[in-house]
């Protein structure tokens, strides 16, 4: 999607529920990272991990993408978790607003 030069903001929202069945309170075993692509470069906008778990609860998070007005811009979510205990990244209502 392309930010219009023209906007005055732009932002980046999501909800995210993080479950997990991991039981460290010191180790990020399973992580999530959002990003936004422009050109060739990527951005890690936040990095979520079995240490941040939501308890069951949807979480709204937000970011602001005006540095990018005028710019095409592609947001990804990369997960990546070992091979033993699970942890659910569930990410809804992902939207990207300009005004």
């Amino acid at each position: 999607m392309t930010i219009p030069a023209s906007a005055t903001t732009a932002t980046f929202t999501f909800w995210v529920r993080i479950d997990t069945a991991e039981t460290t309170s010191s180790t990020a075993y399973d992580t999530m990272k959002a990003q936004v692509i422009s050109g060739t470069t990527t951005t890690t906008l936040a990095t979520y991990s079995n240490l941040s778990a939501t308890g069951g609860a949807f979480v709204q998070k937000s970011f602001d993408l005006t540095a990018y007005k005028g710019k095409t811009v592609t947001v990804k979510f990369l997960s990546q978790e070992d091979s033993s205990l699970q942890t659910s990244f569930v990410v809804d209502d992902v939207a990207v607003t300009t005004s």
